[in-house]
This record gives C-alpha cells, sequence and structure tokens, in this order.
C-alpha cells in the first residue's frame, strides 16, 4: 500500500477549499492501535485531528482478483496498490465533502461521496457488484471509534460476498450465533461481548455448513473488532481488523 504523498498538494493546487466537517464530540477518543495481517498502525487522537481539521481513512479490498486498488478522494490519488485481503492503515485527510472514486478519476468503477467530519475514523470497502464482473461498489463506513470497557469485546462484521445469500457468525461449540442474517454489502453494526476465545465460523443463515473458519481468535476485553467476510459463495475469506483505542488523556 503506498499513499499518494502529492495529495494535499494537489487539493491545494486544485483550488479546493476545505470545509469543517460537522462536530463529531469524539475527543474522548484518543490514539489508536491497528493489528492487521499487513501489520501494526498508529493514528493520532480524535482531538488533534479535529484541532488540524483532519479526519482519518482507510481502505479494505475485498473484491477477488482486484489485485491493486487505487481509490481518489476528488481529483487527488488517496490510496494506491491496496491488493485483495488487504486492510491499509489510517490516513489523514481534510474533513470535507468527498467524492471517493475506485479505479479511475475521469470513469471510476465505483464512487461514493462522503462529507468527513474533524477527528473521525472511516473504512472504505471496496466489494463487488451483483452487475457483473466489472462492476464495484465502494462502502464508506463511519467507524465510531472509541474506547472499550476493559472487560467487553467490540465487534462488526460486514457481508462482501456478492449474492442473495445472508451470512451468520458463529463461535465453534456455541448454538448461539454472535451475528446472524447479515446481507451482502451490510455492515451489522457493534456489538459488545465478554472476551472470547476460539474459532469463528461464517455459516449460511440458517444452515449448519461452513463457509469458512478463522481459528485461533482471541476477542480480547477492550478493544474492537472489524471482520469483512469476501470471496465468492465458492471460495470464502475473512479479513480481520482490530483496533485498539486509548481514551483522551487531556482529560478535555
Amino acid at each position: 500500500m503506498k499513499t499518494s504523498r502529492g495529495f494535499y498538494a494537489g487539493m491545494l493546487a486544485g483550488g479546493v477549499m476545505l470545509l469543517a466537517g460537522g462536530c463529531k464530540n469524539n475527543r474522548d477518543t484518543g490514539a489508536v492501535t491497528t493489528k492487521t495481517e499487513q501489520g501494526t498502525s498508529n493514528a493520532p487522537s480524535s482531538e488533534t485531528l479535529e484541532n488540524k481539521e483532519l479526519a482519518l481513512v482507510r481502505v479494505v479490498n475485498a473484491i477477488p482478483g482486484e489485485p491493486a486498488l487505487v481509490i481518489f478522494a476528488g481529483d487527488s490519488t488517496a490510496f494506491s496498490g491496496v491488493g485483495y485481503k488487504k486492510a491499509t492503515g489510517f490516513q489523514e485527510i481534510p474533513d470535507d465533502r468527498f467524492n471517493f472514486k475506485l479505479g479511475s478519476r475521469d470513469n471510476p468503477l465505483a464512487e461514493n461521496r462522503e462529507n468527513l467530519s474533524g477527528g473521525g475514523h472511516y473504512t472504505i470497502v471496496a466489494v463487488p457488484d451483483q452487475g457483473g464482473a466489472d462492476k464495484r461498489n465502494l462502502r464508506v463506513l463511519d467507524d465510531e471509534l472509541k474506547p472499550v470497557s476493559p472487560d467487553k469485546a467490540r465487534v462488526r462484521v460486514i457481508n462482501a460476498i456478492p449474492g442473495d445469500a445472508e451470512i451468520s457468525v458463529f463461535v465453534r461449540g456455541r448454538a448461539d450465533p454472535l451475528f446472524d442474517g447479515i446481507n451482502f454489502k451490510s455492515e451489522a453494526g457493534w456489538n459488545e461481548f465478554d472476551p472470547i476465545v476460539g474459532t469463528l465460523e461464517v455459516r449460511p443463515q440458517g444452515k449448519k455448513n461452513v463457509l469458512a473458519r478463522e481459528p485461533n481468535v482471541k476477542l480480547e476485553g477492550g478493544k474492537s473488532y472489524t471482520f469483512v467476510v469476501a470471496g465468492t459463495p465458492a471460495k470464502v475469506d475473512i479479513i480481520r481488523i482490530e483496533d485498539d483505542v486509548a481514551k483522551n488523556v487531556s482529560g478535555n
């Protein structure tokens, strides 16, 4: 993953006026440490970003066969070289209303217009479309990251498998699902659970066959976890993101 160093210069050269996004009242959110298969990254507190009129944005590539995504924010390249099943670290982007575009600035494969609030955290998920192999979608999620109680794990699941089938997520050996009936392109909002150790299983809703497993999962108290279920109905993958959100130490 490579972020364009010319992003801010491009914004200024284009004469774009940066307007402050709406206040999210998220000053309690301190620095964020994120872990993915690609490694560990760090992001500053929401208060610091809000004071600088910046938001944090990351990208997840959930399109099978898409080796290196390019995402534009307005007319400038924000992310490039994002391979399938990869999740980037957060990048600072001015708080403004951006038209995010996939693949091309002038003839994008998909686009989504979103207002970024100062100090906010956002995840762009690139997903396939049911309309054909040349179709794509961009979902822009407001992460609403916040410090979590040390005795609870905060979890959400995103279904990026094209089709009409709904999915459920179980911990192997438990009768009740953690999440049930998640539609394609839908996000099961944040839920909090007691800490969990075990194997996560993705199943079709109402069925016992397993589409994908994530073994040796440890969902720790005080942390937030995002699982993007990607791939095709024949081969399902799980993309995992762990966010450890500190409490803002300034006390404001």
